[in-house]
């Protein structure tokens, strides 16, 4: 019964086949404009989701007022020392890691002589926050010595095609080398940021700009990304409202006679919403916006809309030349229950065949 209803659908839809055609083609079009924002919108609200502790990886912020109380900047990075004294102040941290970007430098192997945009120093932890899938090394220690670094795969092409790329050594900003002690697959694109070269946190303690002492008591350079694993289902509130007192505490007189607290204030950005929500003065790379994807989610929805109601008026102007047909099937004994499912048949057969087709120009 069922194969008949839909060997007669087709006979019909090929019986009438401009209005079939048109009636198709308004689907399908609208059918995959609607799929291909829906891909966009789903694309902008995956990202940083990759990682296994996404939901409890927070990034540290820090805002600065003048003495009115009024903000003055906002930045996504934060001063070294505050790593540096996050662990034994906030034992409810689990993990702790920290990225600095160093810009462009040109990286030099044998004769090739190649500027690479996206360097950051990265600490020892950085593995065990991000889901990160490594190639070559151990990323528990490939960061841990000075001046050592990790390529991801493309870039370790570029200087070593198939050569073995791991205790190879690389001269950067033809000042100092570093030894390659790891390969890494790049961060997805579905990321904030994309390090192409990872060079150990630990070169910095030995570099003339920073050196150790200068990475635990510098409160003025706010460069440096810090992010923060915590407990599950922790409430973030509890943290930020002891964030005063640890500012009063550890940067007593960096802002004489105003307490540290009043002119400057940290706070919690959840990994998954840097994307969408965070627009801070300073950035890893340029961020989506929620505004965006509400916007372009209403235009599916109006397109989907169009396209139905499109769709329904054709098949309700082309029911009246049927109705001859439709009072010969009455005639000869069709009940009311198998004209229905008749014009049904007829209309999902349009429609699987609208998103059949949708999911091919799709793709």
């Amino acid at each position: 019964m069922i194969k008949n209803y839909f060997k007669i659908a087709w006979r019909n839809l090929m019986k009438y086949k401009f209005i079939s055609f048109i009636n198709l083609f308004g689907l399908t079009i609208g059918l995959t404009c609607c799929l291909l924002i829906t891909t966009y919108v789903l694309n902008e609200l995956s990202y940083d989701r990759y990682n296994k502790n996404a939901e409890n990886i927070y990034r540290v912020t820090r805002t600065f007022k003048n003495a009115a109380g009024v903000v003055s900047l906002k930045l996504s990075t934060i001063s070294p020392p505050f790593g540096y004294y996050f662990p034994t102040d906030f034992p409810e941290i689990k993990k702790m890691t920290r990225l600095l970007g160093a810009g462009t430098l040109p990286f030099k192997y044998k004769d090739k002589i190649i500027a690479e945009n996206n360097v950051y120093f990265a600490d020892e932890n950085l593995f065990n926050v991000f889901t990160l899938k490594t190639l070559e090394g151990n990323p528990q220690t490939a960061l841990k010595d000075p001046f050592s670094a990790m390529l991801t795969e493309e870039v370790a092409k570029k200087y070593f095609g198939n050569e073995d790329p791991v205790n190879k050594v690389i001269k950067i900003n033809n000042q100092f080398d570093v030894k390659v002690t790891g390969i890494y697959k790049g961060f997805p694109e579905n990321s904030f940021m994309h390090p192409d070269v990872l060079l150990s946190f630990n070169t910095l303690k030995d570099s003339a700009v920073y050196g150790e002492k200068n990475l635990e008591t510098n409160w003025g350079n706010n460069s440096f990304f810090t992010f923060i694993v915590l407990p599950d289902h922790y409430n973030t509130k509890k943290l930020i409202a002891r964030f005063p007192a640890f500012l009063d505490k550890r940067m007593a007189g960096n802002y004489a006679p105003n307490q540290p607290s009043k002119m400057t204030e940290l706070g919690l950005q959840k990994l998954t919403d840097i994307h969408l929500y965070s627009h801070t003065d300073f950035e890893a790379e340029p961020n989506g916006d929620i505004n965006k994807v509400y916007i372009f989610s209403a235009i599916a929805l109006f397109i989907l809309l169009i396209a139905c109601i499109n769709y329904m008026n054709l098949s309700t102007a082309r029911s009246s030349l049927r109705a001859k047909e439709i009072g010969i099937r009455k005639v000869i004994g069709a009940r009311k229950k198998e004209l229905i499912y008749q014009f049904l048949s007829e209309s999902v057969l349009l429609t699987w065949s609208a998103i059949l087709i949708a999911f091919v120009l799709l793709y």
